[in-house]
């Protein structure tokens, strides 16, 4: 009972507005050093996404500029992506739905990618609410956050509204969102500004405001410093430089929670 469920997005392409789009994936930095700092503190990490093949890295991630200038970090993190088992063949969310007790937490990284399929995926809808029923561990880094929609039962139509800017009713579409009322960050609309200039386009909504309108109550760092806020089982990182503070705030978390189960026990058989 050690095992860490990282959930990747399948997608290697972003939607824009006007019939844009532009390549997309997970961040570097955001998977592997979270995931090697699990490692190294005793868990091991599972690899999940929807169609179970191997998540595409946003070449944008593979810079020093995202490590602070550490070579060997960044050395780690492109074996752990390249070598690491799991990396090589993922679960598929729908198997590991049939499986949530084989974990003790569950983290996702993100780039762009999560708003594309994780969002809407009801396979982790169906996940998310059992480690949410369960109080499990549950971090989300940078766009990794709008994952957490996908335990709204209507999330695919929730995606729609957004894109619509049917703002109304897509809070309509939101009501019931488990995680409404819960402290959380992601990715500032300030960041997404300056992130947009890369993307050569606009997005269809700002992952945060799509927070904000399913219930979230939103804090939010200066642009490109660091954040990592936990609520309840919640814990959620702003932006990549956000990646090892979330990390081992999680191992902690998860840490109290079994002293926290254990003491429960200890207290009942007496």
């Amino acid at each position: 009972m050690k095992k860490i469920l990282i959930v990747c997005s399948s997608a290697d392409t972003l939607a824009l507005k006007n019939n844009k789009s532009a390549p997309t994936g997970y961040y570097l930095d955001e998977l592997a050093v979270p995931a090697l700092h699990f490692i190294h503190s005793g868990y091991s990490v599972v690899i999940a996404t929807p169609n179970g093949k191997k998540p595409v890295m946003d070449d944008k991630s593979n810079s020093l500029s995202y490590f602070k200038g550490d070579k060997a970090l960044h050395s780690a993190a492109v074996k752990f992506v390249v070598t690491h088992p799991s990396m090589q063949k993922p679960e598929t969310l729908k198997d590991v739905a049939a499986h949530t007790k084989d974990y003790v937490a569950m983290y996702v990284p993100g780039g762009h990618a999560p708003i594309t399929d994780l969002m809407e995926d009801p396979d982790l809808g169906k996940i998310l609410r059992d480690f949410h029923s369960k109080n499990k561990i549950t971090a989300f880094l940078c766009h990794g956050p709008i994952a957490a929609l996908a335990a709204i039962p209507k999330a695919k139509q929730f995606k729609k509204a957004l894109i619509e800017g049917k703002v109304e009713l897509a809070s309509e579409l939101a009501k019931g969102w488990q995680y409404s009322g819960y402290r959380m960050t992601i990715f500032s609309n300030e960041e997404e500004k300056i992130a947009e200039l890369d993307l050569l386009g606009e997005l269809p909504f700002y992952c945060a405001d799509a927070l904000e309108r399913a219930g979230a109550i939103l804090e939010n760092a200066p642009a490109w410093n660091p954040l990592v806020i936990q609520d309840r089982e919640l814990i959620t990182g702003q932006n990549p430089f956000s990646d090892l503070e979330l990390a081992s705030i999680v191992v902690k978390a998860i840490a109290e929670r079994r002293a926290h189960n254990v003491n429960e026990v200890d207290l009942s058989a007496h």
